[in-house]
């Protein structure tokens, strides 16, 4: 018993410590599409943030996170988000959120990878992430049959076909 409670105070010790690890910069209101460049450190440290967090934690450094990546993602020219939904539920913003930061996230460090490749990691990012939070998320039908399509091995081909409607 005291093993699992040291692994717990390990565990939220450790969310609370990731938690304060960076803070983000304020983007001025008008951009140029090069000047998105200089913020992707700081998006790739929200998805992480994001990929990784548990949603009922920290709340407000989980909506300063989803308000910069939302900001970034509506100007930025490096990164076009593909988004359909027979690969998300958008009922679900946790879900929604972890989409978009799994998307961002590999599309910034792959630069060469197409949406198909990005839209796999981030359907399998997003399924990961339901599977961890599913307690505080709540239950998806949508996800749920997801996730039965990746167990049969079929996930790859879902996505492939709702990225090419």
């Amino acid at each position: 018993m005291k093993k699992i409670l040291l692994i717990l105070t390990a565990l939220v010790l450790s969310q609370m410590a990731m938690a304060q690890q960076f803070s983000l910069p304020i983007m001025p209101e008008k951009m140029w599409p090069s000047d998105y460049a200089k913020y992707e450190t700081d998006v790739l440290n929200c998805c992480n943030y994001l990929l990784t967090a548990d949603p009922a934690f920290n709340q407000p450094k989980h909506e300063e996170c989803i308000s910069f990546l939302i900001r970034w993602l509506s100007g930025s020219p490096q990164v076009s988000v593909v988004l359909s939904s027979d690969l998300v539920d958008s009922k679900k913003e946790d879900l929604l959120v972890a989409y978009l930061a799994a998307w961002t996230r590999h599309a910034l460090q792959y630069k060469d990878d197409g949406a198909l490749v990005c839209a796999n990691v981030a359907v399998e990012e997003t399924l990961r992430f339901y599977e961890t939070y599913k307690s505080h998320i709540g239950k998806s039908k949508m996800t749920e049959k997801l996730l039965k399509q990746q167990r049969k091995g079929n996930l790859p081909a879902v996505v492939a076909k709702a990225i090419a409607n």
